[in-house]
């Protein structure tokens, strides 16, 4: 598995699911991991396919892994066990190979709950450092960005200047390339403000972001039909589409807006492919088409 964060999360929910005796709900599993419930839903689906044997309750509709004591004792650490490997790793020095060993570490030992605890907290800390760069126009580093599109772990000079209108992400200006860039506040391992005020104001560019995080640079329209599972999701996942949603006669909800490019709304929708329908343009159509030939 590429993704390594997923694949801690898989490992946290095999943890709850192999510890707890009633079982856990999806809504309950989605909060206690810090993730949609279409993406646990998703995460049930590869436990079963991979030869997890699912248990749900009809009427609390609670699922539990069959043979879960047997289970938990193979894949997760004993109290005594992890504190003493958590003790041995945070002697490591500072970096990304410490916070992965932490994390996993934790992942296998049932202490999601904490470590989701310590990422808000790091994220709201970030936050408030990000708005005293902007408000007093200073550099920053952005230590440890976890970056989706190159797969690295870096630090980033930047000269921060705006948040989007979620404030989940913040426009920067990256010294290194010149350009202007968004930044997920999640994936920020820490901000240091730097001694340098901006040096680039003149460079700073101010960008819009479609509903799904891409930027608006050339915009596209879609158009695409949901049932209620795939509309209420949307309206979870990406607050921002509320706008472009449109109730049908038939029942189903449609979207309608503009978009920055494909990717964005297109993993939305082919993660969520039997519940929508694409209307066009015919563009987008045959963006999906292609996507979904690969996964094949």
């Amino acid at each position: 598995m590429k993704d390594p964060g997923k694949l801690l999360r898989l490992f946290r929910e095999l943890n709850l699911l192999s510890s707890s005796k009633r079982g856990y709900t999806v809504h309950e599993l989605a909060e206690k991991v810090g993730v949609s419930y279409r993406t646990v839903y998703r995460d049930l689906r590869i436990f079963e396919e991979t030869g997890f044997e699912l248990i749900q309750n009809e009427l609390s509709k609670r699922f539990r892994l069959s043979r879960a004591e047997e289970l938990s004792e193979n894949i997760a650490f004993k109290r005594e066990e992890a504190e003493a490997l958590h003790e041995a790793l945070v002697g490591l020095p500072e970096g990304p190979l410490r916070q992965i060993l932490l994390e996993k570490v934790q992942a296998l030992s049932g202490s999601a709950q904490q470590v989701g605890l310590l990422h808000r907290q790091s994220m709201s800390a970030n936050f408030h450092l990000l708005a005293q760069a902007i408000r007093d126009k200073r550099q920053v580093v952005l230590l440890d960005y976890r970056s989706a599109s190159s797969h690295q772990i870096s630090n980033r000079l930047v000269e921060p200047f705006a948040f989007s209108d979620q404030y989940s992400t913040v426009q920067c200006l990256e010294v290194s390339s010149r350009t202007t860039k968004f930044f997920k506040i999640e994936r920020i391992g820490l901000v240091r403000i730097e001694g340098s005020p901006w040096q680039l104001e003149y460079l700073h560019e101010s960008r819009k972001q479609d509903a799904f995080g891409m930027t608006l640079h050339k915009p596209k329209v879609v158009r695409f039909k949901m049932g209620l599972l795939s509309s209420n999701l949307l309206r979870e996942e990406y607050p921002a589409a509320a706008m472009h949603l449109h109730k049908e006669n038939d029942g189903s909800v449609r979207f309608e807006g503009e978009v920055g490019g494909y990717d964005g709304v297109g993993r939305f929708v082919l993660g969520l492919i039997d519940d929508i329908e694409p209307l066009g343009p015919a563009e987008f159509i045959d963006y999906l088409r292609q996507k979904a030939t690969k996964l094949i």
